[in-house]
C-alpha cells in the first residue's frame, strides 16, 4: 500500500460495480475487481499467493517476524476491507468462517460461477412458434 494510488479508495469505490447477490453481473464483476485489486496492490491476498509468515520457532517470534506478520495482517485487513465494499453483507456472513481472504475469495468465485453457469443455461433461444414477451412452456 505504498504507492498513492493504492491508498485512495475513491477509484475502486467508483470503479468497481457491487456484485448483484443474483450473481447477473458476476461476469463483469470478477473482472473489474480483479484488476481494480490488483492495482491496490492486494491481489495475493485473493489468490493465496501472499501467505500469513510463519515462526522458525513456535510461540517465540522475532523482531523480524512479528513486524513481518504485522505487515501481512494489515494487508490481509485491506483486502477483507476491499471484498466487503463490493458483495453484500449475506454473501459476506456466509463465507466469513472460511477464514482467509483467498478461502472466502474461492467459495466467492465457486458460488458466483455456479450461479451465473445456472443463469446462462436458463437464457436460450426463442423457438420461431414462440413469441417474444410469451411465457415459455418446456411441453412444446
Amino acid at each position: 500500500m505504498s504507492s498513492g494510488n493504492s491508498q485512495s479508495l475513491s477509484d475502486f469505490i467508483a470503479g468497481v460495480e457491487k456484485l448483484d447477490s443474483k450473481g447477473t453481473n458476476w461476469i463483469v464483476f470478477e473482472q473489474q475487481f480483479s484488476i481494480a485489486v490488483k492495482q491496490k496492490e492486494a491481489w495475493g491476498h485473493f489468490n493465496g499467493t501472499e501467505v500469513r509468515p510463519t515462526l522458525a520457532v513456535a510461540d517465540t517470534p522475532t523482531t523480524t517476524e512479528s513486524a513481518a506478520i504485522a505487515a501481512w495482517e494489515k494487508k490481509e485487513n485491506f483486502a477483507l476491507y476491499l471484498l466487503t465494499l463490493k458483495i453484500a453483507p449475506a454473501t459476506y456472513a456466509k463465507h466469513k468462517r472460511k477464514g482467509t481472504v483467498a478461502k472466502i475469495w474461492a467459495a466467492v468465485v465457486q458460488e458466483f460461477t455456479s450461479k451465473s453457469l445456472l443463469a446462462r443455461s436458463n437464457l436460450r433461444p426463442l423457438r420461431s412458434d414462440e413469441a417474444p414477451g410469451m411465457p415459455r412452456t418446456g411441453n412444446r
